[in-house]
């Protein structure tokens, strides 16, 4: 038998430029402020005289974080799998394991061991004495039932389940996972599900249980008023120690200006996604920026199952129609890497070969007519606005590029959720624009955006990439099998390819607190400092 006990693959290299990830599990610590590309020449006079510790206003108990959107449920069994949603679950719920800080480090969580056998028998030790918000005890049963509501077709978390056989309670405190094959991504896809009690919820019933979510993380749920606040306070019973502020409340603010100014005046403590236009001035007087490099992949996905863009030749026209070393550099300032294909240097499977669409509009023009277009065509762009860094100026940049080679693009502003939710279910128009944060492990983001994607029309090739990488588990050989898929969805232009954005954050300097990347994405980080048992 082969034992294998909190293994982790081979580590990947990470740009992390500007901030101090602190190692999962030891006290935050403040570090020097982040900063910024364009304030670089100026950083020295910018940055205030440093202050007494007798200066340094006391940290609030109460922390205020403004974010770009909301949760649209409370109930991990049953809800999407958007951004907004998973940052809520990552302060009321906790997975088996998680990868945390940088380097990624993965970490036991409910789960304190687990050993494989065969490569595709896991059993999992879960850590007793855990309790849920309501003061049961976290048990075996829990999971097996956790992971079966996951499992369901209708989960937008069914991605992350894939390829497992059957899952069984061996005793209170061990379940058994038994996949079809070697699953090297398998501890990657369980930090995305959350554990729920089982009992709790269904006594409950889900609508009850959505009210009054019970979770066994560091907050727990005092109140959620839509639009406005969902507000948490800590759990004094958290097994892994104590977490600063006491209370956390997390404020959707769509518009970047007003966050920025709530932020200035006091009125949050914390804001995700400031206005580039407005750097230099964060990095000022009673603020600082915080930074992730390259954090976030922006993916403008094609539906390939309707025309025109079940064209290759047309979804290849649309990118070389697309300058977009000029979009980083004049819209974004800098403050993103540009998409070669899929994966940017943060990811396993990325390929330092494989360049860029050139800007090439005559070549735009030309693939345009062979394929039947040679008038151009209209399509359809859905795109958010204020979710992402210069989400909505990016559309508009590319709309005007595309208008040059005969692409009328009809820019549609649409909710995150329903975007991801169309996406998912295949029933958006032309393109649209989705997003994942460089992670740990490729794997989760391959079966949520690629393997046998609605979105997508069949394609065995594909697939297959995504099947032959899911059943290595050397991790150098897995790692060019992924620059394979890499360049094949490169040539075949299943996106519309342009950057990988800086994930940027601006802070109170009162503020003891460092945007640290959990669950394996940098898509989320974790709002509170943890002091250990």
């Amino acid at each position: 038998m082969a034992r294998v006990t909190r293994r982790l693959p081979r580590a990947l290299v990470w740009t992390v430029a500007l901030v101090s990830i602190l190692a999962a599990c030891a006290p935050a610590q403040p570090s020097p402020p982040a900063t910024p590309p364009a304030a670089r020449a100026e950083a020295t006079s910018a940055a205030p005289a440093a202050a007494k510790p007798t200066d340094k206003p006391a940290a609030p108990s109460e922390w205020v974080v403004a974010i770009t959107e909301e949760a649209t449920s409370l109930d991990a069994g049953t809800a999407d799998s958007t951004n907004g949603t998973t940052l809520v679950f990552r302060h009321l719920y906790e997975p088996l394991v998680s990868y945390q800080g940088n380097p990624w480090k993965l970490t036991p969580l409910l789960a304190e061991s687990w050993t494989v056998t065969d490569d595709r028998v896991w059993d999992f030790k879960i850590r007793k004495g855990v309790k849920f918000h309501n003061g049961d005890e976290l048990t075996a049963a829990d999971v097996k039932y956790s992971i079966d509501l996951y499992r369901d077709d209708k989960s937008a978390r069914k991605s992350n389940t894939v390829d497992i056989k059957t899952i069984e309670v061996v005793d209170p405190y061990t379940i058994r996972i038994t996949t079809d094959g070697p699953r090297p991504g398998m501890l990657a896809n369980l930090s995305m599900l959350f554990i729920v009690p089982r009992d709790a919820r269904e006594k409950a019933g889900v609508e009850a249980f959505n009210a009054k979510p019970i979770g066994s993380g560091p907050y727990k749920l005092v109140e959620f008023v839509r639009g406005q606040r969902l507000v948490m306070e800590a759990n004094p019973s958290f097994w892994r120690g104590q977490v600063e502020p006491k209370r956390l409340i997390l404020r959707p603010i769509v518009d970047p200006s007003t966050r920025v100014a709530e932020l200035k005046a006091g009125g949050v403590h914390i804001i995700s996604a400031p206005p580039l236009a407005q750097a230099k001035q964060l990095q000022e007087g009673n603020t600082e920026l915080k930074l992730l490099k390259g954090g976030r992949n922006i993916m403008h996905a094609f539906n390939t199952t309707r025309p025109p863009f079940d064209d290759v030749r047309v979804r290849q026209a649309v990118n070389y129609a697309v300058d977009r070393e000029a979009i980083i550099k004049s819209v974004l300032e800098g403050y993103a890497e540009p998409l070669h294909g899929p994966f940017v240097s943060a990811w396993l499977g990325y390929d330092p070969e494989l360049k860029p669409y050139p800007y090439d509009p005559k070549k735009a023009r030309q693939l345009l007519a062979e394929a039947g277009y040679p008038s151009g065509l209209e399509t359809v762009f859905n795109i958010t606005s204020g979710a992402f860094l210069k989400d909505r100026e990016i559309a508009e940049a590319v709309a005007s590029q595309l208008a040059e080679v005969g692409i009328k693009a009809r820019l549609v502003p649409t909710e995150r959720a329903k975007l991801q939710n169309d996406w998912l279910n295949g029933t958006f128009e032309g393109i649209t624009s989705v997003a994942w944060g460089a992670a740990a492990d490729p794997d989760p983001m391959l079966g949520w955006t690629f393997y046998q994607r609605k979105g997508h029309k069949p394609d065995d090739k594909l697939n297959g990439y995504i099947d032959q990488s899911r059943r290595v588990l050397d991790q150098e050989q897995r790692g060019r099998v992924l620059q394979e898929f890499g360049r094949y969805v490169h040539d075949q232009a299943y996106w519309l390819f342009i950057h990988a954005q800086d994930e940027v954050y601006a802070k109170r300097r009162e503020i003891s607190w460092e945007p640290i990347p959990d669950g394996q994405s940098f898509a989320n980080v974790l709002f509170f400092r943890l002091t250990p048992r």
